[in-house]
């Protein structure tokens, strides 16, 4: 699988603005402002198959492999969950049992739904005449869903390193975070199905 780099910059574009900083979970983040174009490029290079959605064929070549990218990928880090539950359990911290199980079913279950792709009734994959602007925050949402898959196996790999070395006091915590990260990969996936859903009504 290829790997995103955040830090991953574009030959030839011009200096964009100074980028934002967020506070997440009381620390300060530095957050990139990416225009379409440049969440193109970026996607094009970490997908083989991805091409744009400029074509009817692109689209649905381009919509498959993200899907599948993404399905593999949360499989993996879905993988590690239940390798930390497994050393959790050995460890003697039965009371994350509930907790793990239900974070791991519901990532299962936020596969199945990425697998599926169900946006209703759509013109997307059959109207030629749909403009790039028309699809150009599709980009932006792709592009924001591998940044959130990236940043939630950093912190199952950190909370993994936590674990094996037995720093066990904030376990809890640590499921806290994974379970906003999912949430927040649930809300993309929603927001990507709505706006390929609303091409019924804005395509003609």
């Amino acid at each position: 699988m290829a790997e995103f780099s955040k830090d991953e910059s574009t030959e030839g574009e011009e200096t964009e603005a100074r980028p934002k900083r967020i506070e997440v979970g009381g620390k300060i983040e530095t957050i990139e402002e990416i225009n379409p174009k440049k969440a193109l490029k970026l996607l094009r290079g970490l997908i083989k198959e991805y091409e744009d959605y400029l074509t009817v064929p692109n689209r649905r070549k381009s919509d498959f492999h993200f899907r599948e990218y993404v399905r593999n990928y949360i499989n993996q880090i879905n993988d590690q969950i239940k390798e930390i539950h497994a050393m959790l359990i050995e460890k003697q911290q039965m009371s994350t049992w509930a907790v793990a199980e239900r974070l791991i079913n519901e990532i299962a279950s936020f596969s199945k739904d990425v697998e599926k792709g169900d946006y209703g009734f759509t013109t997307f994959f059959e109207n030629p005449k749909l403009l790039e602007i028309d699809i150009s925050q599709l980009y932006l949402i792709d592009n924001e869903f591998i940044v959130a898959l990236v940043r939630m196996r950093e912190r199952t790999e950190a909370f993994m390193d936590m674990t094996e070395r037995n720093y066990l006091e904030d376990v809890d915590l640590w499921f806290e975070t994974l379970d906003r990260l999912i949430g927040r990969l649930i809300r993309l996936n929603d927001d990507r199905a709505k706006l390929i859903g609303s091409y019924e009504r804005i395509s003609y």
